[in-house]
């Protein structure tokens, strides 16, 4: 009998055809760019946003820590870099800084184009994901490694081109990562793409 994370990445995979399809025919083999991070954010009260943080920093990415509260960030940092135009930003935070985050770049023309939920569960981590179809397939496979800092590696390859959005879940064991005692998210904040 297949189990329930069987099913769900089955699922998964037979949801997605039509976009791996539309992609090949589209991309013809050529890579999409991805899009420039200004600035990953991590908490530094997680351990798990931590490795985040040391893969971003390996990755040769600019790093903001915080302890919870963006407001320090915000007043020193990102509210005049927006002000001089929309610059993407990741990270992986307790949802406070995400919600704040969010509000915030609404004004500067940017949105939220990836979430990833991952929350502590008997055993294991629960992995919510919200964002375009063609990238769910990397934040799952990440996180079924050692999800915390293979996730920097997907939000540091986010593409600029966007897709069809979709969600999805996973659950993985502890082994690859920490789980926090409140849900811990990931996520991409980009420019809003008119098409």
């Amino acid at each position: 009998m297949a189990s329930r994370r069987e099913l769900l990445k089955a699922g998964l995979a037979v949801s997605a055809l039509p976009f791996a399809a539309s992609a090949r025919l589209a991309g013809a083999g050529l890579a999409t760019a991805a899009v420039p991070l200004y600035k990953v954010l991590y908490d530094t009260r997680f351990e798990a946003s931590v490795a985040f943080a040391e893969r971003a920093a390996a990755r040769r990415l600019a790093l903001l820590p915080i302890d919870g509260d963006v407001t320090r960030v915000w007043y020193h940092d990102l509210y005049h870099r927006w002000v001089q135009g929309p610059a993407a930003i990741a990270g992986l935070t307790a949802h406070g800084a995400l919600f704040c985050l969010e509000r915030l770049a609404w004004d500067h023309r940017l949105r939220v184009v990836y979430r990833g939920e991952h929350s502590a569960a008997a055993g294991g981590v629960v992995h919510r994901f919200d964002g375009p179809a063609s990238t769910l397939s990397r934040a799952l496979a990440a996180a079924d490694r050692s999800w915390c800092a293979a996730l920097a590696d997907v939000v540091a390859e986010w593409p600029s081109e966007r897709t069809q959005r979709c969600t999805s879940m996973l659950v993985t064991k502890h082994a690859g990562g920490p789980a926090a005692a409140e849900p811990l998210f990931s996520w991409v904040i980009a420019p809003v793409v008119r098409t």
